[in-house]
């Protein structure tokens, strides 16, 4: 499994980096102490969250390889996720869409900076 970042989302992603920084993409079920919705009418949905790398994120197992650095998922949220994942930034919307080879994952990909 791997993610590629579009370049128009690198720009915006990329400089939010700082040292010390883990990112997670993490599946919005109600676990762990990230995700506080669950599942609303069974629908799946994502977010990428930047968080130090001092927070806890024991639930998020395992590492994808990224053109952004390394992301952390819950390896269980792979059931809903392709092997040749992107994140691309929409410029007329404004907005990132999750999406792998043969649909769109999220259209509205909420980014969310946990480290203040």
């Amino acid at each position: 499994m791997k993610l590629t970042v579009s370049k128009e989302a690198l720009t915006i992603l990329q400089p939010k980096l700082r040292d010390h920084t883990n990112l997670l993409l993490s599946y919005d079920d109600g676990v762990g102490p990230y995700s506080h919705h669950g599942l609303e009418a069974l629908q799946i949905a994502f977010k990428l969250i930047f968080i130090t790398d001092q927070m806890p994120m024991d639930d998020y197992n395992l590492k994808i390889e990224s053109n952004l650095g390394p992301i952390y998922v819950k390896e269980y949220s792979t059931e809903f996720l392709g092997t040749n994942l992107k994140i691309q930034f929409n410029t007329n919307y404004h907005l990132f869409t999750l999406s792998d080879d043969g649909e769109i994952i999220e259209d509205n990909l909420q980014i969310e900076d946990l480290r203040t």
